[in-house]
């Protein structure tokens, strides 16, 4: 049967916000580690609107003092009935206001924070680049591929089986891979799982196996024929 090795586990990075691509710090055929940074977005607009929000938040706590410290002095007034109730409870609805906007502009603030954050677009595991199909100056959109990147210890060969073949491939006897034109010592791979997919293709009358390889077969590729 012949087959074709692909990646169990492929991803196709894109962007969380819209801005110009500022820098792509690898390319195709690079090794990445989780959490390593993989391409930068034109960030300026959000750390302006991070600061803003910050200076808000500072606003807002000065505000809350004076509120506090206001409250504090009607309720000592009020102990020794220097003041009416009333007083009380407008110092007490102004103190319990600012603290809400102080909790409003902090939530904000965090906001303005982390979406700052996805300008910055990281590996998700430790894998290979396979492709970057954009480049420096280019506009990242959300949902627009930037990279696609495959963990190479996780792959495995897929092949259609006939009909008439499947029996045969379930009847749990040895299955052998082979990748013709390596080296002697990496052409044959026993698989280290068989899964026999439960529906055929209805134009075809075949049905796709798929065998696991094992990771020190880490020298294959996806798109490699087998």
């Amino acid at each position: 049967l012949d087959g074709v090795v692909e990646a169990v586990r492929q991803t196709v990075v894109s962007a969380q916000v819209p801005g110009a691509v500022v820098a792509i710090d690898v390319k195709v055929g690079d090794l990445v580690k989780a959490g390593q940074v993989l391409v930068r977005i034109d960030s300026r607009a959000a750390e302006q609107g991070v600061a803003a929000s910050e200076a808000l938040v500072q606003s807002a706590r000065a505000t809350l003092e004076v509120a506090t410290k206001e409250f504090d002095r009607q309720k000592q007034l009020f102990e020794k009935n220097y003041t009416s109730q009333a007083a009380l409870d407008r110092a007490e609805a102004q103190f319990k206001a600012t603290q809400a906007q102080v909790s409003a502009q902090l939530a904000q603030a965090g906001a303005a924070r982390a979406q700052s954050g996805f300008f910055v677009v990281k590996a998700p595991y430790s894998g290979v680049v396979s492709e970057v199909p954009v480049a420096v100056g280019d506009m990242a959109m959300p949902g627009r591929a930037l990279l696609t990147i495959y963990d190479p210890a996780a792959l495995r060969v897929t092949a259609a089986v006939p009909q008439t073949d499947i029996a045969r491939l379930a009847s749990n006897k040895p299955i052998r891979i082979q990748f013709p034109g390596l080296f002697a010592d990496r052409q044959w791979v026993a698989p280290v799982r068989v899964s026999l997919l439960p529906t055929a293709d209805p134009g075809t009358h075949t049905a796709q196996i798929r065998l696991d390889l094992p990771a020190t077969a880490d020298y294959v590729t996806p798109g490699t024929f087998a």
